[in-house]
């Protein structure tokens, strides 16, 4: 089973937007001489970092996620979520369905801690910057629990969820 997830890119778009804004009024007033050209200078690289960094995240990639076929249930089992940047494909992100202890909705940090324990790592595999609908996958390994953060629908979480046996 495959899933791609679907990406709204509005509010990447408009924080990229804005970025871009700030940069060009801070190299303008570099320009200028206000006494704090090397504060608008700080400023005007900082934004364009951020910048390239949320067009690079959120405006260029996207994910898609697979599970094995059924065929293959009892022989790999597992979760692969690919970034596809273009025609480049590159895999991120491989686990067996063993380790995964349950599937809820996304929650913020703070609650996820104070609910089930500190989360030793935390990965993001969502396109948009602030998707209407995700979830948090939870794995254990070790003994330590690790969150992987999905944008999916609810028939893929049911499916991941079906496919764990939990």
């Amino acid at each position: 089973m495959t899933y791609f997830s679907k990406r709204t890119k509005a509010t990447a778009t408009v924080l990229t937007v804005i970025l871009f804004i700030i940069a060009g009024i801070c190299a303008c007033l570099t320009r200028l001489d206000f006494g704090y050209n090397g504060l608008f200078w700080v400023l005007t690289m900082a934004a364009l970092v951020a910048m390239i960094q949320i067009a690079q995240r959120y405006l260029l990639a996207g994910y898609e996620y697979i599970l094995d076929p059924e065929e293959d249930l009892l022989r790999y089992n597992r979760l692969t979520v690919i970034r596809i940047v273009g025609n480049r494909r590159t895999s991120l992100f491989t686990t067996p369905l063993a380790s995964l202890t349950r599937v809820i909705p996304y929650r913020k940090n703070r609650k996820v801690q104070a609910e089930f324990g500190k989360v030793s790592a935390r990965m993001d595999f969502s396109a948009d910057l602030f998707p209407a609908e995700s979830y948090l996958l939870f794995f254990e390994s070790y003994g330590e629990l690790t969150t992987v953060r999905l944008q999916c629908d609810a028939a893929f979480a049911e499916e991941l969820t079906r496919r764990a046996g939990i």
